[in-house]
């Protein structure tokens, strides 16, 4: 999950991460399973990691689903249908005035797509201060999925979307 939202060297339990973020660990897991269950390259590395971690009958780790009995629930089917709700509240959109300004940073992210993405834009965003924008350009087809959930999972806001320009502002910490 730490991979999901571009913290790639970073922390491993669910826990840990959710209060880095000042999360709740439930709606966080529910949230990135979700994003994971719409992204075919994240389903593939979720049920690689599975296997890796000796669960490759398609068990969860108990550790993180303890309410639903864990390794009796399937991965997959926590992935796919975990969570009923699909907005990213902190990825709001803002004025256009305030995307149209000059950005503090850009980048032409090309064709480069899920992972690697976000792994990259996580750098680049938090080498500006908080409140600093940033001009995206992303012509990978999942990006205007990707980019609004990744916002706000990590808590950046999303200005404004056009794809394959996407303006956001690094969150104010």
């Amino acid at each position: 999950m730490s991979f999901v939202l571009g913290f790639k060297d970073s922390l491993r339990c669910l826990p840990c991460l959710a209060t880095g973020l000042s999360r709740a660990s439930a709606e966080l897991r529910d949230h990135l399973c979700e994003h994971v269950s719409h992204r075919e390259c994240f389903s593939r590395g979720w049920q690689r990691a599975s296997e890796i971690e000796g669960f490759a009958d398609g068990a969860a780790p108990g550790c993180l689903f303890p309410e639903g009995g864990g390794g009796a629930r399937s991965a997959a089917t926590q992935v796919s249908g975990s969570s009923s709700s699909s907005s990213s509240n902190s990825a709001r959109a803002t004025p256009a005035a305030r995307s149209n300004a000059v950005p503090d940073g850009e980048w032409d992210a090309g064709d480069l797509g899920c992972g690697d993405l976000v792994l990259e834009l996580r750098h680049r965003m938090n080498a500006l201060r908080p409140g600093q924008t940033f001009k995206l350009t992303a012509r990978d087809p999942g990006a205007p999925a990707d980019l609004p959930a990744w916002c706000g999972l990590t808590g950046h806001v999303l200005l404004s979307a056009r794809h394959p320009v996407y303006h956001l502002e690094r969150r104010k910490e």
